[in-house]
């Protein structure tokens, strides 16, 4: 092992190799159980929708983390898991409280919301069988390299996201936006394409300090913190969430996460991202005991609008896009490196999220409905496997590739898939930059 590396714990010392044939069985039957659950289109009861579409969640879950010694913290079971509650927290949220849809989710009336349901379960099938058959047997252990480098960069590049972040809290307002709510820090930097790129460069820098182990852990952990501890007041839930899982995933694979932990962890996420939607609207004053008790429900609720996405889209009655949305950046870029039609225009519906922005608001995106929107329900079955395929494959690279990878495919869970290509790009230039400075 070279100097400065951070070993990796053989999965035998967590638990047994689990058998191929087994496995396979298990994938082989869960899809058929599954896709027979989506063929089966749920009826317009939120209750009968939210059943089957959480049993089918629970039983691809169960899945993919059957023997697995990092459980829930595998890469394929942390996507899966927020997919889940992205696409179908909404659901659970109206099911459990057994209440009539609030306002602002009366998009859940809509006809082709047992359509959504049903693309969201075929996707988890396709998702769950690919990644279990890509999967079989234990992965190999991996040893890091490079260990101190990265944890410079990672550290350095932490820093420099950070920065960039308190230059757009201070020009929004600074720290009294924590008491005025999320609307003035979009409102003064939503357009600001720089504010995205520090977000990124924060999430990155964690992931490869984390990764480096020793004092640039520490470090990576504590500044993460900072970040948090400003940053989901203020309204922002998404940049600490996605970071957090990706940085959990790499510590899992290292040492066993008890599941105590698991849960408390669970709980007191999900209560800060309540707190974060009341936030939102009117900053830290409104905020009473009784939000705070109902946070956790509240925030279930608000990841599951991703599924508005997938019934806008199935409401469209038109061509599909046959995979223009998936390739507009690199396209965008020769328009404006050879002045194709005069470069690329401001407004572009070949980007998914500037299409549902213009059209029906800032609702987001999602990979279901993105994959539908450019190739039909096979698409999207298709779209899901191929993810399913890589993260699994990904467990056989070093803790910095997975979690510089991981990261942009889950912050993709709720968006479009256009940035993707490029921040794993950049994910994978910092990987290499280590590497060669080790040679």
């Amino acid at each position: 092992m070279e100097t400065g590396a951070v070993p990796v714990l053989e999965d035998s010392a967590f638990a047994r190799t689990p058998e191929p044939l087994g496995r396979t069985a298990a994938v082989a039957l869960a899809a058929v159980v599954v896709a027979a659950l989506a063929l089966r289109s749920p009826p317009h009861d939120v209750v009968s929708a939210a059943a089957i579409f959480w049993a089918s969640w629970s039983l691809c879950l169960a899945v993919l983390v059957r023997g697995h010694p990092q459980g829930l913290y595998r890469p394929a079971a942390a996507y899966l898991v927020l997919f889940g509650l992205f696409h179908g927290g909404l659901l659970l949220s109206v099911a459990v409280r057994a209440d009539s849809v609030f306002e602002d989710a009366r998009w859940l009336e809509d006809p082709h919301t047992p359509q959504a349901v049903s693309l969201a379960v075929l996707a988890m099938a396709g998702y769950t069988l690919a990644a279990g058959l890509a999967g079989r047997g234990a992965p190999p252990v991996v040893a890091n390299r490079g260990g101190h480098v990265a944890g410079v960069l990672g550290v350095v590049v932490q820093l420099a996201g950070l920065g960039v972040f308190a230059a757009a809290l201070t020009r929004a307002g600074g720290l009294d936006l924590l008491w005025g709510g999320y609307h003035a820090f979009v409102e003064a930097n939503g357009s600001d394409t720089v504010l995205a790129f520090g977000t990124l460069c924060s999430g990155m820098g964690a992931v490869l300090a984390v990764s480096a182990g020793g004092r640039a852990r520490i470090a990576g952990w504590t500044g993460f913190a900072l970040y948090a501890a400003i940053a989901l007041p203020l309204g922002t839930r998404g940049e600490v969430l996605f970071p957090l899982a990706a940085m959990a995933v790499i510590e899992a694979r290292r040492r066993r996460i008890r599941p105590l932990w698991t849960l408390g962890g669970a709980v007191a996420v999900l209560l800060l991202a309540g707190v974060v939607r009341q936030t939102r609207l009117g900053g830290l004053a409104p905020l009473s005991p009784s939000g705070w008790l109902s946070a956790p429900l509240d925030a279930v609720a608000e990841m599951g609008f991703s599924l508005r996405p997938v019934v806008v889209v199935l409401s469209w009655d038109e061509p599909l896009r046959t995979g223009v949305t998936f390739v507009a950046v690199p396209v965008r870029f020769l328009e404006s490196l050879l002045g194709w039609h005069g470069g690329p225009p401001t407004y572009d519906d070949r980007l998914f999220n500037v299409e549902i922005a213009n059209r029906v608001g800032q609702i987001g995106g999602s990979p279901v409905a993105e994959a539908f929107h450019n190739f039909g329900t096979v698409g999207v079955v298709l779209f899901m496997a191929v993810l399913g395929a890589l993260l699994v494959r990904l467990e056989r690279r070093s803790d910095a590739v997975v979690g510089v990878v991981l990261l942009p495919l889950l912050i993709q869970v709720r968006n479009s898939f256009a940035p993707v290509p490029v921040q794993i790009g950049i994910g994978l230039l910092l990987v290499a930059l280590t590497r060669m400075r080790i040679r």
